[in-house]
């Protein structure tokens, strides 16, 4: 990966159009041996980690306009770097925790990636390639960060949590990602006193879409 200005990543301003004139450029070397340019906008992961922050059924919401991209497939890329990055960030072993390893995380989250809408969704996917690759330059590893340590890793997240807004606003991405995709398994939440949805529990009729109580007088 190469860079433009900073030493870790290159930062950008523009006139762009619309509010969102400060990108992030960077250029990944692929596993083909070429070399790819991209440009990720700050304010779509500053969004993103705000309202991941409340649940990523939200995350259709950052556009209105536009429809969720409908069935997403990881790359085995992608896979492995949510896989290696679960493995540090969500520890289960040694704990009450339902086991990891027994969680559906990474299709929990391919499924979340599926509520979102495409020019999105693409962002998202740059995001996990750029963090992905940027351990080559970050820290000099040499590496991608799927190929680190479990200690080298677990350094690498502590690394983004406290670099530029972007990175900061990717390493949250990724862990709201990690999270939803562990806790949605209700017998994961079990173990922390979770007892499924309550709607289940006194057997209350989904309603669907209906329409909310509207107020009469008299």
């Amino acid at each position: 990966m190469t860079t433009s200005r900073h030493k870790d990543i290159g930062t950008d301003t523009g006139t762009g159009t619309g509010t969102d004139t400060i990108a992030v450029a960077a250029v990944v070397q692929s596993p083909a041996g070429g070399r790819v340019a991209y440009k990720l906008y700050r304010r779509t992961f500053t969004k993103l980690s705000v309202l991941s922050g409340a649940g990523l059924l939200v995350l259709p919401a950052c556009d209105n306009a536009a429809a969720p991209s409908g069935s997403v497939t990881l790359t085995p890329d992608e896979r492995e770097l949510l896989e290696r990055f679960g493995e540090v960030y969500l520890p289960t072993d040694g704990t009450s925790l339902k086991p990891r390893a027994e969680v559906p995380v990474v299709d929990n989250i391919e499924h979340a990636l599926s509520l979102m809408d495409a020019p999105l969704l693409e962002q998202v996917r740059i995001g996990l390639k750029l963090f992905n690759y940027g351990s080559v330059l970050i820290g000099l590893h040499f590496a991608r960060f799927v190929s680190l340590s479990p200690e080298q890793r677990l350094a690498y997240i502590r690394r983004w949590e406290n670099g530029i807004e972007i990175q900061r606003g990717i390493s949250t991405v990724l862990k709201k990602l990690m999270c939803w995709g562990y806790w949605k398994d209700i017998e994961a939440g079990r173990a922390i006193g979770y007892q499924g949805p309550v709607s289940e529990a006194g057997g209350i009729l989904s309603l669907g879409n209906a329409p909310m109580p509207q107020a009469t007088n008299g």
